[in-house]
């Protein structure tokens, strides 16, 4: 028997794998290395979808309807950042804020010389004095945990403090010096923080109420408006266009004059506010469209109410409904002439009351124990 023996350099034997015949057997291949090839995620998406075609087209149809979602909202977005948008820097010694709740200034505006350029005037700081005129002067609030909202009217005939003027109506502050001025006299009068202004432009209002496809209301008692004219008959009726228009203005044949052309100017905001919610604008993407797109044309609101705030409001807002809102005006004392002007009065302790509720998201305990003489929009069907 031989004995091979290895010298002190002899290299260790390497494995040379099984001989051929038993890798023929065995069928491996001798000494090769075998490797997986690596594919990535596209290649394998690419073969998954060769295997499935009919996941291949619920997939297709997916990316389609995201692209076009997708492209829906940048152009919602860029609709509302074509709202036209005006500086906004009220004077005088401002309240300090409170809480998280938002106050939001309502301009409701007519133009009765019909010169046009509202929105124009805002945006080039280039004010003229008696213009333009305030006929609906609203503070919304929008509680801090979003629960609930009230609107606040004021009266355009309010007698109060206006700036350089003593003491006069409260509309001439806006015909006067424009949203920063009127809101001024409103955080003086109320003590409450405006944090944005919006102003309505009523020449166009009437082209929301016909985007809606109208809205409904109930006339309580056949009534006609002595200087336009118009015979409103008892019952629902729907409003749209100029009618609606006729609607908020109207004072003349009403047995309160201003006071019930208030409640007729919150019993359309109402109207509308329960035609979007019941036709289910937000969630249409036709109705949302429209809505978005005409609020363009008759809305303007101040520089710092951004379309990213504005989202962020309406979304966090979005639990609101029509019966969680409160429609008010301002305590009053009477409708005295002055100076061979009729005015309103207000009682300003009640208001101040009322306001410092409003404020602190304490109304509803506050209007518990005075709602005897809270002047509240009446139920449906009872607004004449």
């Amino acid at each position: 028997m031989s004995v091979e023996t290895r010298g002190p350099h002899s290299a260790t034997p390497v494995d040379q794998g099984p001989p051929p015949a038993v890798a023929r057997v065995l069928d491996v291949p001798p000494v090769r290395e075998r490797r997986r090839r690596k594919r990535g995620p596209w290649k394998r998406f690419k073969s998954l979808v060769r295997r499935h075609k009919a996941l291949a087209v619920i997939l297709t149809t997916a990316l389609v309807l995201l692209a076009i979602l997708v492209g829906w909202l940048l152009w919602l977005n860029s609709k509302l950042s074509d709202i036209e948008r005006f500086p906004f820097e009220p004077g005088g010694n401002r309240p300090a804020k409170v809480g998280s709740a938002q106050n939001i200034l309502l301009i409701g505006v007519d133009d009765p010389a019909g010169q046009g350029g509202l929105f124009e005037d805002l945006t080039s700081e280039e004010w003229e004095p008696g213009k333009f005129r305030s006929d609906a002067i609203m503070v919304l609030h929008v509680s801090g945990d979003r629960s609930s909202a009230q609107l606040v009217s004021i009266p355009r005939d309010s007698f109060v403090d206006v700036p350089d003027r003593g003491r006069t109506k409260i509309n001439a502050s806006f015909s006067d010096g424009g949203p920063d001025e009127l809101a001024q006299v409103v955080e003086q009068l109320t003590d409450v923080y405006i944090d944005h202004a919006m102003v309505i432009d009523f020449q166009d209002f009437a082209d929301l109420t016909t985007t809606l496809g109208g809205v409904d209301v109930v006339i309580p008692e056949t009534v006609t408006d002595t200087q336009n004219q118009v015979t409103w008959i008892k019952g629902p009726t729907r409003l749209k266009g100029d009618r609606a228009l006729l609607y908020v203005r109207q004072r003349y044949g009403l047995p309160r004059g201003d006071f019930d052309r208030i409640r007729r100017q919150q019993n359309i905001l109402r109207a509308i506010l329960t035609k979007t919610a019941s036709a289910g604008t937000l969630a249409n993407p036709v109705r949302l469209t429209s809505l978005v797109d005409e609020l363009s044309d008759f809305v303007a609101v101040d520089e710092a109410f951004t379309p990213g705030e504005m989202r962020s409001l309406a979304l966090s807002s979005r639990g609101i409904s029509p019966a969680n809102i409160r429609f008010v005006t301002v305590p009053v004392t009477g409708t005295p002439t002055i100076d061979g002007a009729s005015v309103v009065t207000l009682d300003l302790q009640k208001t101040s009351e009322m306001f410092d509720a409003l404020e602190r998201d304490r109304f509803e305990d506050w209007y518990q124990t005075n709602a005897d003489g809270v002047d509240e929009l009446p139920a449906v069907g009872q607004v004449k």
